[in-house]
C-alpha cells in the first residue's frame, strides 16, 4: 500500500467492507498513514527499536547493540 498505491482496487476494499464499517476503514486507514508517518519520520532520525526481541525496553545505544548497524526497521527493504 505504501510502495505502490496503485495496487489497491475495489476488490480491496470490498474485502474490507465485508468486515468492517465505513468509519472502521477510515480509522484502519488513519492508523496505518501515522504509522507509516512515523516510522519514516523516525527512520531519518536513526532511532533504533524501543524493545529488545524478548520484549525488555531498552536504551538506544543497547538496542544498538543488539540490531547492529542497521536494523530491519531502518534498512528501507519490505519483506
Amino acid at each position: 500500500m505504501a510502495l505502490n498505491p496503485g495496487r489497491i482496487g475495489p476488490e480491496f476494499y470490498d474485502e474490507l467492507r465485508r468486515h468492517y464499517t465505513e468509519a472502521e476503514i477510515v480509522e484502519l486507514g488513519a492508523f496505518i498513514g501515522f504509522n507509516i508517518g512515523y516510522h519514516t519520520f523516525f527512520g531519518t532520525l536513526k532511532f533504533y527499536p524501543m524493545f529488545s526481541p524478548d520484549g525488555r525496553l531498552v536504551s538506544q545505544e543497547e538496542s544498538a547493540r543488539i540490531y547492529g548497524a542497521a536494523p530491519a526497521s531502518l534498512s528501507g527493504e519490505t519483506k
